[in-house]
C-alpha cells in the first residue's frame, strides 16, 4: 500500500503517476499565481465589503501585520524558486525528478491551501482562514519532517519556504481574527513573537535548515518594518528586528558550515572514506 501513498518517499515513480504529479503541480501553481495577482488589484465582486489582499493589511493593523512591500518580495522570490522546482519535476535526470516528485503531492496541497486562504482573507472570513492555516501548518509540518534532507531546490520551494510563510501568517491572521490591537493584545504579541523565535532557532541550528532560516528572516524583517510603521514607541518592532538579525546571521553561519562540510561548532566533518584513508597513517604512527 505504501507504493500508492503520494505523501511518502519513493525510490522511483511510474510514468503515469509522475505525469499526474506534473499536471497537478503546474495547475496548482498557476492557480495561486492567477488568484494572487487578481486579488492583489481587484476586490471580490460577490460580496459588498470585500477587499484586495493588500488592502486588508492597512484595514486590520495588528501586532503581527507585515509590510506589503517586503512580503510581496518574499512571494515573488518564492514563486520564482517554485518555477525552478517545476523545471526539476520535468527533468530527465532520474535523481532530480524523483526528489521533486516525492514532494509533488505536498507542493500541490500547499498551493490549494494558499488558494483557500486568499479566497477567505479577501472576503473578511478570518476565523475560517485561521482554520485553513492550522490545517495547512499541520500538513506542512508533516511534509517538512517526512522529507527532511531533500535537495535545496526541493526544500526551499515546497517545504521550508511555505512552512515559514504558514507559520508567520498563522499569527498574523489569528491577530486579525481576534480583532483587537489594544495594549493587552500587543503585550500578548510581545510574548508570542518569541514562539516564532524558538521554532526558528530549532530549525536553523538543530535541523541546520538555513534555507528556512532565510525565509523566516525575510518575513520577520517584514514584520519589523510594518510594526515600526504602525507604532514607533513599542517593543514589537524592536523584538522583530532582533529576531530577524539572529535568524539571518544564524542562517548565514549554518550555510557556511554546510558548504564547508563542518558541524555546528565549525569542526571539520570526517567522512567514512576519509576515516578509512587515515587508518593506515594512524597505525603507522602508533607502530613507530
Amino acid at each position: 500500500m505504501s507504493y500508492y501513498n503520494p505523501f511518502i518517499r519513493h525510490d522511483s515513480h511510474a510514468r503515469r503517476i509522475l505525469n499526474t504529479h506534473r499536471v497537478l503541480a503546474v495547475l496548482s501553481w498557476v492557480l495561486v499565481v492567477v488568484v494572487g495577482l487578481n486579488y492583489s488589484v481587484n476586490k471580490p465582486h460577490d460580496i459588498p465589503d470585500g477587499h484586495t489582499i493588500w488592502e486588508q493589511v492597512d484595514l486590520h493593523p495588528t501586532a503581527f501585520s507585515q509590510s506589503v512591500v517586503v512580503t510581496a518580495i518574499f512571494w515573488i522570490l518564492l514563486l520564482l524558486f517554485q518555477v525552478s522546482y517545476l523545471w526539476h519535476l520535468f527533468s530527465q535526470d532520474p535523481v532530480r525528478v524523483t526528489a521533486a516528485a516525492n514532494v509533488a503531492s505536498h507542493f500541490t496541497l500547499n498551493n490549494l491551501f494558499v488558494f483557500a486562504f486568499i479566497m477567505l482573507w479577501v472576503r473578511n472570513q478570518f476565523w475560517p482562514a485561521e482554520i485553513v492555516l492550522v490545517a495547512h501548518q499541520i500538513s506542512q509540518s508533516s511534509a517538512y519532517w517526512i522529507h527532511l534532507g531533500s535537495p535545496p531546490f526541493v526544500s526551499l520551494s515546497a517545504l521550508s519556504g511555505p512552512y515559514a510563510w504558514t507559520l508567520m501568517t498563522l499569527f498574523w491572521d489569528g491577530a486579525v481574527a481576534v480583532g483587537s490591537n489594544d495594549i493587552g493584545a500587543r503585550l500578548a504579541a510581545n510574548i508570542f513573537i518569541w514562539v516564532i523565535f524558538v521554532i526558528g532557532i530549532i530549525h536553523i541550528f538543530l535541523v541546520r535548515d538555513y534555507l528556512g532560516g532565510y525565509a523566516l528572516s525575510l518575513l520577520t524583517l517584514s514584520l519589523a518594518v510594518k510594526q515600526f510603521e504602525i507604532k514607533v514607541i513599542s517593543l514589537q518592532w524592536i523584538f522583530a528586528f532582533v529576531i530577524f538579525a539572529v535568524f539571518f546571521l544564524g542562517s548565514l553561519y549554518v550555510s557556511t558550515t554546510v558548504y564547508s562540510e563542518r558541524d555546528i561548532f565549525f569542526v571539520k566533518i570526517v567522512t567514512q572514506e576519509e576515516d578509512r584513508e587515515r587508518e593506515p597513517l594512524l597505525t603507522g604512527q602508533e607502530s613507530g
